[in-house]
């Protein structure tokens, strides 16, 4: 896997890469340290940063996203509160499925959650996370309404299988499958 589908750190801007595809080519950004959400802040973790963009560097640094993933996992478990893991708010939280079954007010809550969505109000929002394949972003427009105007999803996977092409350029036929698992399509990610 070395020396094969390697991508430049400029080319991999100019392409929109992100997540270990984007760290590989040594690219040093990771949303959860340049954006922190949630309990990031709180956690102590490294962003692996490769230097080639080759498959074999893109390895790497899935392993070490691996190693720091275990780290995060182990603080988070010492650090988790006691309590409830869901919000017990009747507007937003879907009712326990035993009294939904059971229960007919259980059951018309659920279905009024899941028919009628959730009233936001009106205006537009973008929001991302640090997925696997790295950024991955949600950008709705609502009317008031419990149902999106407009959404778009701006998925990683769709972004880096765009790439496939200039990657695969100039190398032999069995050097495809590193290169296509390296990208690690999701091909729900790509049904646009």
């Amino acid at each position: 896997m070395a020396g094969v589908g390697a991508m430049s750190r400029d080319d991999a801007i100019a392409t929109g890469c992100v997540g270990p595809i984007a760290r590989a080519a040594g690219i040093d950004y990771d949303v959860r340290k340049d954006h922190p959400y949630s309990i990031y802040p709180e956690i102590e973790f490294d962003v692996p940063v490769g230097t080639t963009g080759d498959c074999y560097d893109r390895y790497l640094v899935r392993l070490e996203e691996i190693k720091q993933s275990i780290r995060i996992l182990r603080q988070c478990l010492r650090q988790i509160p006691d309590g409830p893991v869901m919000v017990d708010d009747p507007r937003v939280a879907l009712p326990p499925k035993q009294a939904t079954y059971n229960t007919i007010e259980s059951m018309i809550r659920h279905f009024k959650h899941i028919m009628d969505g959730i009233k936001v109000p009106a205006g537009e929002a973008y929001a991302f996370v640090e997925g696997g394949n790295g950024e991955l972003g949600f950008y709705v427009v609502s009317d008031g309404t419990g149902r999106p105007y407009k959404a778009y999803v701006r998925s990683p996977s769709f972004v880096h299988l765009s790439t496939a092409g200039q990657l695969i350029h100039g190398h032999l036929i069995a050097d495809i499958v590193p290169i296509f698992g390296m990208i690690n399509m999701i091909g729900g990610e790509c049904d646009k």
